[in-house]
């Protein structure tokens, strides 16, 4: 008789940790959970972009200042049209 009670002891233990891990897991892996995890990736990879498409907008104008100054065109004029 002992070692029935000990055997559903044991097992009654060990299904309530396995649910509370897939209770944690299921939680874990909720739609609303993973965009609430996620937000500060989306913040990162956004700035990360960011900086980039910055380093990109300054090595072209200078670039293009260069450019401007070795053909001999004045950059104001470009910006006016020639006029």
């Amino acid at each position: 008789m002992v070692k029935r009670v000990f055997w559903a002891a044991l097992g009654a233990g060990a299904g309530v940790m396995v649910a509370a891990k897939v209770s944690k897991a299921a939680k874990k892996l909720a739609p609303s959970s993973l965009a609430d995890s996620a937000s500060g990736v989306p913040g990162r990879v956004t700035s990360a972009w960011q900086d980039f498409a910055e380093d990109v907008r300054s090595a072209a104008a200078e670039r293009e200042f260069e450019l401007y100054h070795v053909l001999g065109v004045d950059a104001k004029d470009q910006e006016t049209g020639g006029r």
